[in-house]
């Protein structure tokens, strides 16, 4: 487990190019947000604001990482001169887009496994005791 799965350069070149695949198109979902807005950034302050603000929502933060993304993530756009009004009104609409979609597949298939939150609580509490 862990690096083990790293021993092969093969297996290394694997995880670099879906990795690089993966931040390249979430920072797509940025650029394409950004065009409902008024004004542009490079797509590599865009790719710094998503490295940013992903490692950020690494530190303890509220529920659907509310201020951890936000904060700098304003704060990167108004570095590169846009409005603070307008870095805002980008952020927590990005913020939303990349939020909701993943939560109502979560949630779809929560619904769709029958489970209810007291089951899963109660099936955690099953596993500690174990």
């Amino acid at each position: 487990g862990g690096l083990a799965s790293l021993r092969s350069p093969a297996d290394v070149a694997m995880v670099l190019l879906t990795s690089t695949v993966i931040w390249l198109l979430e920072t797509g979902k940025y650029w394409f947000v950004m065009h409902a807005f008024p004004f542009q950034v490079s797509f590599f302050a865009l790719m710094l604001m998503n490295g940013i603000v992903n490692l950020t929502t690494t530190l303890p933060s509220a529920p659907g990482y509310v201020g951890t993304f936000d904060a700098p993530g304003i704060a990167l756009l108004t570095s590169y001169g846009v409005a603070p009004a307008v870095a805002a009104g980008y952020t927590l609409v990005l913020h939303g887009a990349l939020w909701l979609p993943i939560t109502l597949v979560g949630a779809w298939y929560f619904a769709r496994e029958s489970l209810s939150w007291t089951k899963v609580q109660a099936d955690v509490a099953s596993e500690r005791t174990a």
